[in-house]
């Protein structure tokens, strides 16, 4: 009983050691870490989030660009600094909001708009949150409404206040969420049985394309049938039967039985021939 006490204490005091290992996470602050509390604050970090959202990527959606064209019409834009009198290039920065705003353009059809006269007053940025996440990184999460759905914003800020990764997840609902995958098992399973359709279908198609020279395998019956036509011929070819005394009386016994009589006396076998006849009908 003992050593069951002592046990049971060990386990409980693992798993309080467990349970004292979660760092507490603060929000909306950024005290004791490397960035600096008078630049980082809410009103600082939610500006940032807003013009972005807005004066970026909302303008560039109106404006015709797609991630497909972005890096021809926005790479110098983005990447070139002459603030310090030679140009240099933050590929960086450019890979950053060039992955953010792909997320963001394949999101806003979901996250809803009435047109395009009123996507800056459908769209808007509400609930900006920021914490120091285990890494010691400023991660900013602001949620995006529009008229269908709303979205989360991630984003990852270095000390110089300047985005590091972006992303935009459409927040769906469970049915929707239940839909998406429904159709994408549909998808998947479909397209693997298309496969095998085709895969059966070529090797159905062999003996055709591969095969149309050869001759037709013969069987085993139409073999020993042309075998025993040939012993047949050959034995009448080769041999007088009519002098076989041992044949001539089997064959005068079979035809006295056919005609269901007791002896041979009313017929005489005077000579054996091969005729055309299929005899195996």
């Amino acid at each position: 009983m003992k050593h069951k006490i002592i046990v049971l204490g060990l386990a409980i005091s693992c798993l309080l050691g467990l349970t004292a290992c979660g760092k507490e996470v603060n929000y909306n602050t950024v005290e004791g870490s490397r960035y600096y509390p008078d630049l980082f604050t809410t009103e600082q970090i939610t500006g940032f989030v807003k013009s972005m959202e807005d004066d970026l990527f909302e303008q560039w959606y109106l404006g015709g660009v797609t991630p497909e064209n972005f890096e021809q019409t926005e790479y110098f834009r983005l990447a070139m600094d002459s603030s310090t009198g030679t140009i240099e290039f933050h590929d960086d920065l450019y890979e950053t909001l060039a992955s953010g705003y792909d997320s963001w353009y394949k999101a806003v059809e979901d996250i809803g708009y009435n047109s395009p006269d009123s996507l800056q007053t459908d769209i808007n940025v509400e609930d900006v949150v920021y914490y120091i996440n285990n890494d010691g990184e400023l991660v900013v999460d602001a949620t995006i409404k529009g008229t269908k759905h709303s979205a989360l914003m991630e984003m990852y800020m270095s000390n110089d206040f300047m985005p590091t990764d972006l992303g935009v997840t459409v927040n769906k609902t469970t049915g929707e969420k239940l839909e998406n995958a429904g159709l994408n098992t549909l998808l998947g399973m479909g397209m693997a049985f298309s496969i095998l359709i085709v895969i059966s279908l070529i090797i159905s198609l062999f003996p055709i394309l591969f095969g149309g020279s050869r001759k037709k395998k013969e069987s085993d019956k139409e073999i020993t049938e042309k075998a025993m036509d040939n012993t047949i011929s050959q034995i009448a070819e080769q041999e007088d039967l009519s002098n076989d005394s041992e044949l001539v009386a089997v064959i005068a016994a079979a035809i006295a039985a056919y005609e269901g009589s007791g002896s041979t006396d009313g017929f005489r076998v005077r000579s054996i021939r091969k005729v055309n006849t299929n005899w195996k009908k």
